[in-house]
């Protein structure tokens, strides 16, 4: 139904109450339009509510999120039903659109006028057109004037929907307040004072109700007129998908309607998504019937959807970013031969914008505007929007096959593609982000372009400039009043920054040649100087030899005595190696000694014993008579007797004695009146000074009553991991060791050698002499102690 169309009474209800089904039960994306009511399911209790407050206030103001049903709602639900509703009860209800777009007064004044004007009365139609904007001019007194020229009252009544009425702010904040301040006193105007028979119903997004107070009393206005469309429930979802099937001998399965309904995501674009897919779904379903099938079989439905049918692996919002890829892909064949060019992207590019809260939102161009952005041949650029704007596709708005004045507003037709088309979306390198970051390019051109025309020099560096250049090529000064023009400032700041770069390229040249001057002469320079630099070489070659000569010898007495540190130290190691082999050499031979005397004295111990068994045979042989000359006999062999036995006990004893274990050859030395004495050996030639240091401190200390005696400090190769004072006599380790222990705790910081005993190693060795101890430092830093 058209209802700006004039037609008797009759005709008028009749038209009210005729039902006639759209092309499709899914028009896709797009909002419902009001011819297509008979397939609007989900919100019949919102339209009514609507509806009451509508008549109650004559003025209502539905807002929400971007995308979620409003201009359907109110198109579709909320005026079909006004019509029907009153028709019922003999009332004549006129409803008309609009939209501020670029000219909110005569948009409206353009709707108002073709309600009651005949389709080819241009005239005419102007006329009422001219008197409709006039009487918008009279502010709060409009909605009675405008009530006069369309003969409202109790029986012909008139709703006007303002929808997207955020556009009428950004209308102001361009052009100018007067028409937004004059459209909001005539809205405050029909609520204070309505009319009879005019009411208006307004559509916007909820994030420009604070834009509301910036008009007298239009705040309040809104207030006590405000409705916030709510979410859809789930039943409502189910009745918006099923039902318009069944309107057209077909089914969708409860599974797919619930499929779609989690893959919607439940957001503010979960409809328009379901309505999209539900619109190729139902093509694709019916293309392939129509083929296979020669009609509906009987008693089954004609059509039905299933989850099998359903073949989407990124959801509906992956489904709807392939659906734009086909439809691009499509537009670049048949509109622009194949061709791998940008028209699509810049088209998309200037119909999207980012808000202030960082929003994807949609940006209306006129088509002759979108000629100029792109640079595309005229003819190229209106086949691409007649191509996404096609029956099935309806990615852009006005829709349909219509030829479009050059000053048609091109329009996205949801918010839903710019959101979930890839190819816009994608955060980085999609054509929203980059046509913002383009944006920022051209801003940061402007301020360098002011910069240039207060100081000349204020020029781009060559980079930059190389850069600019290539981008510029992709612009024009139409796609730059978008950001605030100045193209040929910019152009002004290219020129010179060009000139710039081929000046410093000029003067690069010459500094170079004058380089390779300079080296030149340096080089002349240099060989003088190398020639001069021999001779004051050699003739202070002498002196530096005769210096190295000291420092030499300074070395090599340095050296010298160290060696003599060293063998000192060899030396008496050596020398008590000596002694101990010795020692231990007079041991063996005192050994060897003793085991031959001893053999010797059981040798004649045994003759003698063989000599008294002789004599003892003798006498009794001889039976000496016991007087007389016979005892004298018998006496002087008993006391023979009695002597060789003696002398055989007192070899027997001897032989005894040597073969005992012989008393040490070497025995060690009293410690009474011999001084201690402390060797003090180093790991590392850096431990020298402190050690000399320390030395010199150690010859003050007494142990017992001597004083210590320091033979040198020796640096040894194989040092112990930690450092230790060596004693080598037990007594001595508890007394002198203990005391010279103390007395190096006292003087040392660091390490604190720990008291060693090897009298198991050494105590019976002849060879260390008594109070004979050894500091051994380890590796590692030695620090004394403060005085």
């Amino acid at each position: 139904m058209n209802p700006g169309a004039p037609a008797p009474a009759d005709d008028a209800f009749d038209a009210v109450f005729a039902i006639r089904l759209p092309p499709r039960p899914y028009p896709g994306l797009r909002p419902f339009e009001q011819h297509e009511w008979p397939i609007f399911f989900g919100r019949e209790r919102m339209t009514d509510e609507i509806v009451d407050r509508l008549l109650g206030h004559r003025l209502l103001v539905v807002h929400g999120d971007s995308g979620c049903g409003k201009s359907s709602l109110v198109r579709a639900g909320v005026l079909p039903r006004l019509e029907q509703e009153s028709a019922r009860g003999g009332v004549r209800w006129r409803t008309c659109t609009t939209l501020p777009r670029a000219a909110p007064l005569w948009n409206l004044a353009r709707a108002l006028a073709a309600l009651d004007t005949p389709g080819g009365d241009g005239h005419g139609l102007e006329l009422r057109t001219i008197a409709f904007r006039r009487a918008l001019n009279f502010g709060r007194e409009a909605p009675a004037a405008l009530a006069e020229l369309l003969g409202c009252g109790p029986r012909s009544q008139v709703c006007i929907l303002i929808d997207q009425f955020e556009e009428l702010f950004e209308h102001a904040r361009r052009h100018g307040a007067e028409e937004a301040t004059l459209l909001a006193a005539c809205l405050v105007g029909l609520l204070d004072a309505p009319p009879a028979g005019l009411y208006a119903v307004l559509t916007m997004r909820s994030e420009f109700l604070g834009a509301c107070s910036r008009y007298e009393g239009f705040a309040e206005a809104v207030n006590r007129t405000q409705y916030l469309l709510p979410r859809m429930e789930h039943d409502d979802l189910m009745r918006a998908i099923r039902e318009p099937a069944v309107l057209y001998d077909g089914e969708v399965t409860r599974e797919l309607a619930e499929r779609l309904i989690v893959d919607g995501g439940g957001g503010q674009d979960q409809l328009p998504l379901i309505q999209h897919g539900l619109m190729l779904l139902h093509d694709e379903r019916a293309r392939a019937a129509g083929l296979a099938l020669a009609g509906p079989t009987p008693g089954a439905p004609a059509w039905r959807l299933g989850v099998e049918h359903y073949h989407a692996e990124h959801g509906l919002a992956g489904l709807l970013s392939a659906h734009a890829d086909a439809v691009q892909a499509r537009a670049e064949q048949q509109c622009l031969g194949g061709e791998a060019t940008r028209v699509v992207e810049d088209l998309f590019r200037a119909l999207t914008d980012i808000n202030a809260e960082g929003q994807a939102i949609r940006r209306p161009c006129p088509l002759a505007r979108l000629v100029a952005v792109t640079g595309a041949e005229e003819s190229v650029l209106r086949c691409v929007v007649d191509t996404f704007r096609a029956d099935g596709v309806s990615f852009l708005e006005p829709y349909g096959h219509e030829a479009l004045p050059a000053d048609e507003l091109i329009d996205i037709s949801h918010e839903a593609l710019i959101r979930c088309w890839r190819r816009i979306a994608e955060p980085r390198e999609g054509w929203l982000a980059r046509e913002f970051r383009n944006g920022l390019v051209w801003r940061a051109l402007l301020v360098q372009a002011d910069s240039f025309e207060r100081d000349p020099g204020n020029v781009l560096g060559a980079t930059t400039t190389d850069e600019r250049e290539r981008w510029l090529r992709r612009r024009n000064a139409a796609w730059a009043e978008r950001y605030g023009g100045g193209w040929e400032r910019v152009q002004r700041l290219i020129a010179a920054s060009v000139e710039a770069r081929a000046l410093r390229a000029a003067e690069r040249e010459v500094a170079e040649k004058q380089r390779q001057e300079a080296r030149r002469l340096r080089r002349r320079s240099r060989a003088l100087a190398v020639g001069l630099s021999v001779l004051a070489f050699t003739s202070a070659l002498g002196g530096l030899a005769w210096q190295q000569s000291r420092i030499a010898e300074a070395a090599r007495r340095f050296a010298e005595g160290e060696r003599e540190l060293a063998l000192t130290a060899r030396d008496e190691v050596v020398r008590q190696l000596e002694a101990l082999v010795e020692a231990r050499e007079a041991e063996a031979a005192a050994r060897a000694a003793a085991e031959a005397v001893a053999q010797e004295a059981r040798q004649s111990a045994t003759a003698l014993a063989s000599v008294v068994d002789e004599l003892e045979r003798a006498t009794t042989a001889a039976n000496a008579p016991a007087s007389g000359d016979g005892q004298a006999v018998q006496r002087s062999l008993t006391e023979a007797k009695s002597e060789l036995r003696a002398q055989v006990s007192n070899l027997s004893n001897l032989s005894a004695q040597q073969a005992a274990p012989p008393v040490s050859a070497a025995p060690a030395p009293a410690s009474g009146g011999v001084a201690p004495r402390l060797w003090i050996y180093i790991a590392e030639e850096g431990q020298r000074p402190t050690a000399e240091a320390l030395e010199a401190r150690l010859r003050s200390v007494r142990i017992g009553d001597a004083a210590l005696e320091l033979p040198g400090i020796v640096l040894v190769k194989a040092a112990p991991a930690r450092s230790m004072l060596r004693c080598f006599r037990t007594e001595e380790c508890r007394q002198d060791g203990e005391a010279l222990a103390r007395a190096l705790a006292a003087l040392l910081q660091s390490p604190t050698p720990s008291l060693e005993d090897f009298s198991a190693l050494y105590g019976s060795s002849g060879s260390v002499r008594a109070r004979h101890y050894e500091l051994w430092f380890a590796p590692g830093a030695i620090v004394l102690s403060a005085r």
